[in-house]
This record gives structure tokens, C-alpha cells and sequence, in this order.
């Protein structure tokens, strides 16, 4: 392992762990962390934030942790399909979006982060899987539904249809929500193009993170969803406890595929 592998597993640890602070701070909804959200926004879509933060930093962590750089790449796909949605977003807006963002600022944001996850893609291919034991044909299954899903509600969000969501959303939140979930469902769609255990394992850290986030503000939303919203919060609880069960057996349970099967996890040299 060289000098530059080090360097970048030591800054994916690093940022990941600021990701999960700001996590904490959004959980919370400690003023420094709801400053850095562009608009006012409700309890529950604050949590939803955190739990997207929260599934982006655990397998940023699990990378550097177990040297798996090569599943860099399912990441920077996510993000560049998610700013380059926002980018296209803000630029049809026009003058609509200056009065809710800094429009110059948010653009050149955007367009940097875009970039970024570009170069980071192209970059990423250079390194290998180091696990490339097969993933169970029930794990592969469920990531295909699980890109159906999130393509499907995506494009409902972007477009601002109403009950979508557990909870009403703010028009603006809406969109941004919609291409979170098109960046995440080319995540777990490479994943499908790779699949290799290498590639899988970091993509159901980062889906057990979101799910224990959500679940228990989602059971508790039971009690006082409005009516409009019951269907769209059964499902998306059904889908949250069922992608928990399914993260936990293969991660932790099952004999070849847990935490520990494979010699070469936690690679610290």
C-alpha cells in the first residue's frame, strides 16, 4: 500500500466523521447544523437529512477503514447524478431559485461539486476490489427493487406530487429530496453492474445507517400522520424494516458474508 492510498483512507475516516457530527446536528436540530440547510424546514425532514448524512458517511468511514477504494466509485456516481440534477434544477428556475438560495454562490457550488464527483469517478476506477466474492442473489434482488423504488419516487418528488412523502414538503425541499433519491439509486445501480462483495458491503452499511435513523421518528409519525399520508408511511416503513433485517443478516449473521469472514477487512498496514 502507498503513500497516497494511506492519505486518501486517512481523509475518507476524517470525513466521514464530520459528516456524522453534522448527522447529529441535523437529529438533533441544533441551530449550527439547520443554518447550513438553505431554507426553514420541518422536524421530520430534518431527520430525513440526517438520515441521508448518516448513509453517506458510514461506508465513506467502513472505505477507509477497510481500504475497499475501488467502492469510491459507486459514491461519486450518486453525487454527480444528484448535483448535476440540482445544477439543471436551479438553472430552469432562474430567477425563481435566486429568491430561496444566493443563486451565484449555489450555482458555482454545485457545478464544483459536480465536477468533483466527476474527476472522483474517473479517478476511482483505477483501484480494484479487493473482496470480489459473489453477492447472494437475495442481496442482488433487493438492491434491483430497491433502484426501481428509488427512481420511481424520485421522479414524483422532482415533479412535486403531493403524499409522495410520509410527511408535506416544502415544493423546494421536494426537489432536492427527489434528486437525492436518483443519485442514491445509481449508487445501488453500479452496485448491480459491480457486483461484487467489495462493492455491496459499504452500500448496506450506509442503508442499515439511514434505517436506524428513520425508524424509530417513523414509528412514532404513526400516531399523527395525516390521513393523506398513511399509505406513502406504511410503505416506506415496510421498506426501512425490511432493508434493516436484510442489512443486519448479511453484515453481521451470515457465515460468509458477516463482518470478520474475510481476511482482508480491516486492512490497517
Amino acid at each position: 500500500m502507498n503513500i497516497t492510498q494511506l492519505i486518501i483512507r486517512f481523509f475518507l475516516v476524517i470525513t466521514g466523521i464530520a459528516l456524522l457530527a453534522v448527522c447529529a446536528g441535523f437529529y438533533l436540530q441544533h441551530e449550527a447544523a439547520l443554518a447550513l440547510w438553505p431554507w426553514p424546514d420541518g422536524r421530520l425532514s430534518y431527520i430525513f437529512i440526517a438520515s441521508i448524512l448518516a448513509a453517506i458517511a458510514t461506508p465513506v468511514i467502513w472505505m477507509g477503514l477497510s481500504g475497499e477504494l475501488a467502492a469510491m466509485r459507486g459514491g461519486a456516481l450518486d453525487f454527480a447524478t444528484t448535483y448535476l440534477g440540482l445544477t439543471g434544477t436551479l438553472l430552469l428556475a432562474g430567477v425563481a431559485a435566486s429568491e430561496l438560495v444566493p443563486m451565484p454562490q449555489t450555482l458555482v457550488a454545485v457545478v464544483a461539486a459536480t465536477l468533483f464527483n466527476l474527476v472522483l469517478f474517473w479517478i476511482s476506477e483505477h483501484f480494484e476490489f479487493k473482496d470480489r466474492r459473489p453477492v447472494p442473489a437475495l442481496v442482488r434482488l433487493s438492491f434491483i427493487i430497491f433502484t426501481l423504488l428509488l427512481i420511481g419516487v424520485g421522479v414524483t418528488l422532482i415533479m412535486r406530487m403531493p403524499a409522495i412523502f410520509p410527511w408535506p414538503l416544502q415544493p423546494q425541499s421536494s426537489v432536492v429530496f427527489g434528486w437525492v433519491f436518483l443519485g442514491a439509486a445509481m449508487y445501488f445501480l453500479y452496485g448491480s453492474i459491480k457486483p461484487v462483495w467489495g462493492n455491496f458491503r459499504g452500500q448496506l452499511v450506509g442503508f442499515l445507517a439511514y434505517d436506524l435513523v428513520l425508524i424509530l421518528p417513523f414509528i412514532e409519525h404513526l400516531n399523527t400522520v395525516k390521513a393523506e399520508h398513511q399509505l406513502s408511511l406504511y410503505v416506506y416503513t415496510g421498506v426501512i424494516i425490511y432493508s434493516a433485517v436484510l442489512s443486519l443478516y448479511f453484515l453481521f449473521i451470515h457465515p460468509t458474508t458477516r463482518f470478520g469472514s474475510y481476511y482482508d477487512e480491516l486492512d490497517f498496514v
